[in-house]
This record gives structure tokens, C-alpha cells and sequence, in this order.
């Protein structure tokens, strides 16, 4: 059965470690020993899929102690290709690994399938570098004919007032996200024929403060878009900084505020909120673990649903000592058992609406309810450019704080939308949303603290 965790607790592995001599078996049992649950591994990077027979070992040894492995796809940026590459306003190809996302549009959808044909036992792919590099790019011929399209003022013959320093390149601008959401959109669907309950996360840039619009202005990165519309299960900002709070530049503070704010709608928002943390920045002094513990710490009291930390070193890996030993920031993290969420169910009867569901330790019971969607997407402005914000809508709850497994609450039939959490030390489970007005009884079960899967997303 799979269920859903309290708290994501995951470990990147970067695609480097394939550099060095490594035992999966060693890696997934040493994360297990200190009550990691989530795996990210980049066998999906640059330059091509690793052998088979490396993923399928790597993925055996995280099922074999308890732990979820997901795939980290760099969806544009993952095969060198002269024939796909973005171009430039010049007519140059800016890096042959640098792809356009029209031209690399079946490539993308290709690799999905083969990898989910090959590994069906997958927990989830990560999709990463989904996104341009800079703001010029892409005026492939394929970019400028589908942008022409958009526009209606076809065909062109002076693109100069279009190109990043033009008049009017905030509409190429706008345009150029919508070839990246398509591809996010049309990855999905075909991950999901093959496999109803894959989870997909994207790591995404975190949001600046008070500016929702950078990374989808200059990068076509539109996050708060493919959550509006269901494409991710969960997302994992770089929240990339040594610093928790302070009077200026970006915090961890800053990045929380922001992706609540604009990009998941509040505290147990729309979808789950997981923090990459980095410890490992490389070309500088690492974090501490007592500093990484206090970021995780942070997050934590914040309310989000989980972390990742960036990235493994350790048992496992023969690197000579080239990354930090997770293992010193691994063990002194305090780590509740994480509790499960499964089985949800509601049925009708009269004025009233019965739901229950079951937890695997003692946990508080909650549910939201409402006659109108409980999240919404508005369609904003901020410095001259549009953005999707997500918002958290009006709602009433029930809820009883009594510690325990088997949960029942009773809501008005007129709640048309709903969805359950339950609380303990280690975190908050939600559930998706669940739409009363298709089905008189649904059960759920997932697999990642609070991922609504396609399948059972109703909203």
C-alpha cells in the first residue's frame, strides 16, 4: 500500500557521484539509519540517462529499506543536440546542451516513456533545468512561426523590437512560456499514462521577495501557472543561502515568504511546499551541520511539508572526501517517527456529509470544506508583467484535536470541495482536494506528504 508521510525528508544525489566508486546498498542504508524517507537521484542529467542497470540497483536498494526514489530529469538541458538547441536572437546556438523546448518537445515526452517503461517501480521524477537560460532565447524558426501565431501580426519582418533590448520583447516574453508549460503539461500526461501514481515535483527557483515575476520573465519558468493548473504534485524551491533571516538581500526567511505568498498560497497550501537546502556550496565554505540543523529547524516552524538536503557524501561514495559526510548533519536532526495518512472516505447521507480516514499513529483530526474551490489562481501584474498567484480561498473546518488513528468528522452536504489534514510532532499530512459533486465515495491513498496524484485530483 502506498501511503503518505508526515514530513518529506529527502537527500539529493548528484549526478557527480557517478564519478567516484559508490554501493547504493551502503548509500540507501546509511539514509535509512537516520529516518530518511525520499531519495532525489540525477539519472536523469546531462549528457543521458545512466545505465540501466545503475538505476534499477539504486532503486531496489531504496525499496529495500523503506525509501522513495526520484528520478531528477533535466528536461532541457539533458542531451547535447545541434538540431534541437535554442538560438539566439543572432541566429546562433547559445550551448548545443541548451534546448529548445519546440524543438526538444518530443525528445522530452520520448525520454518520460522509455525511462517509466524501463523503471516502473519509480516513485517520481523531479523535473529540473526546466526552464530557458537566458532572456535571449529561443528564435528558432519554429519559435518565431509559433510566436507569430500567438501574436496574430504575422508575418514579421523586423524581429529587432522583440529581441531582449526591443520595444516589445515583454511580449515575446510572455509568449515564450507557453512552449516550457506545454512541454510540463504534455510530460505528465505521458508519465501518467504509463504510471496513475507517479509523483511529480519540479525544483524550482525560489520566488524573490515582493517579486513574483522574475524567473518566469527571464528564464519562461512558470511555476505558479503549472501548479494553477495541477501539472506538479509537489515543488522543491532552491532556497540556496547560508542565512536565515536578515535586514537585506535573500534569506531562507525571504524565500518562504515569497513561495507562500505568491506560489503555493499560504501554509498547507494548494499543492505541498519542500525546501531544497543546500550544505555543500562548493566554491565556498560549507554550512555547518548545527547551521544546516537550524535551517531545517526554520523551515519546520514555518509549516512546510518537508526538506531536501543538497547533497550526499558519505558512506557509499568513495569521493576522497570531495563532498561534506551527510552523516555529521544527519545525526543530530532531530527526527520524530513520521505517521501516514491512508484510506480517506466520504459518503452522503441527508443534510450531512460523513468523512473519514486512518492514520498509523495518534494524530489530530481537521477538515476543510467550502461551497467554492478552496484555492484559486488570479492572473496579477507586478513590475509591468503578468504572473498566476495562487491564493487560498475562503473556507470553514471542523476539526478534533483528540490524538488518534481512526478519524471521523461530520461537514454540511452543501460543502462541495473538502479536503482532510491531521497533525502530530513530526508534521501535517493534507490530503487533495476532493470535489462532492462527482462521486458519493472515493478512497485515497498516496505517497508523499499531501501529493495529490492526477488520478484523484477532482478540483
Amino acid at each position: 500500500m502506498i501511503k503518505v508521510r508526515s514530513e518529506i525528508r529527502g537527500v539529493f544525489i548528484h549526478e557527480s557521484v557517478y564519478g567516484y566508486p559508490h554501493d547504493w546498498s551502503i548509500i540507501a542504508q546509511t539514509l535509512s539509519q537516520y529516518k530518511i524517507n525520499a531519495m532525489f537521484v540525477s539519472d536523469l542529467g546531462i549528457g543521458r540517462r545512466r545505465p540501466d542497470a545503475e538505476i534499477s540497483t539504486a532503486i531496489a536498494a531504496c525499496h529495500a529499506y523503506g525509501i522513495e526514489y526520484h528520478s531528477s530529469m533535466f528536461a532541457l538541458e539533458q542531451n547535447k543536440n545541434a538540431e534541437t538547441a535554442a538560438i539566439t536572437s543572432g541566429g546562433e546556438i547559445f550551448n548545443e546542451w541548451v534546448q529548445c523546448p519546440i524543438m526538444a518537445h518530443d525528445n522530452g515526452i520520448a525520454a518520460v516513456q522509455e525511462y517509466l517503461t524501463s523503471f516502473p517501480s519509480v516513485d517520481g521524477i523531479m523535473l529540473d533545468y526546466i526552464r530557458y537560460e537566458v532572456a535571449d532565447m529561443c528564435y528558432c524558426p519554429q519559435c518565431r512561426a509559433a510566436f507569430e501565431q500567438w501574436l496574430g501580426e504575422g508575418p514579421i519582418e523586423d524581429w529587432t523590437p522583440f529581441y531582449p533590448s526591443g520595444a516589445r520583447w515583454l511580449e515575446y516574453a510572455e509568449w515564450r512560456t507557453i512552449p516550457v508549460t506545454e512541454l510540463v503539461r504534455d510530460m505528465r500526461a505521458a508519465a501518467l499514462a504509463i504510471k496513475p501514481d507517479l509523483v511529480i515535483s519540479e525544483a524550482a527557483w525560489s520566488y524573490f521577495s515582493d517579486c513574483p515575476i522574475y524567473w518566469r520573465k527571464w528564464i519562461g519558468q512558470d511555476t505558479g501557472n503549472w501548479i494553477a493548473n495541477d501539472y506538479l504534485d509537489f515543488v522543491a524551491p532552491m532556497m540556496y543561502t547560508k542565512t536565515i533571516y536578515g535586514a537585506s538581500g535573500e534569506t531562507l526567511e525571504s524565500f518562504i515568504d515569497a513561495t507562500q505568498k505568491y506560489m503555493t498560497g499560504g501554509v498547507e497550501g494548494k499543492i505541498p511546499l519542500v525546501a531544497l537546502l543546500r550544505n555543500d556550496f562548493s566554491t565556498s565554505a560549507d554550512l555547518t551541520p548545527e547551521e544546516l540543523k537550524a535551517q531545517i529547524d526554520y523551515v519546520r516552524s514555518r509549516g512546510l511539508n518537508g526538506w531536501i538536503i543538497w547533497r550526499y557524501g558519505g558512506p557509499g561514495v568513495d569521493d576522497n572526501g570531495y563532498f561534506p559526510d551527510i552523516t555529521d548533519y544527519l545525526a543530530i536532526l532531530d527526527m520524530p517517527p513520521t505517521f501516514t495518512l491512508s484510506n480517506i472516505l466520504y459518503s452522503k447521507n441527508g443534510g450531512e456529509i460523513t468523512v473519514s480516514w486512518s492514520t498509523d499513529l495518534p494524530a489530530t483530526s481537521r477538515v476543510e470544506y467550502s461551497a467554492e474551490p478552496l484555492f484559486n489562481a488570479v492572473w496579477s501584474v507586478w513590475g509591468g508583467f503578468n504572473y498566476w498567484r495562487i491564493n487560498s480561498a475562503s473556507k470553514e473546518a471542523f476539526e478534533d484535536l483528540t490524538p488518534k488513528t481512526e478519524h471521523s468528522l461530520i461537514i454540511p452536504s452543501n460543502a462541495l470541495y473538502f479536503r482532510v489534514q491531521s497533525k502530530d510532532e513530526s508534521g501535517t499530512v493534507t490530503s487533495p482536494i476532493f470535489y462532492t459533486g462527482i462521486m458519493r465515495i472515493l478512497s485515497v491513498n498516496s505517497n508523499i506528504a499531501g501529493v495529490p496524484f492526477e488520478i484523484r485530483r477532482i478540483t
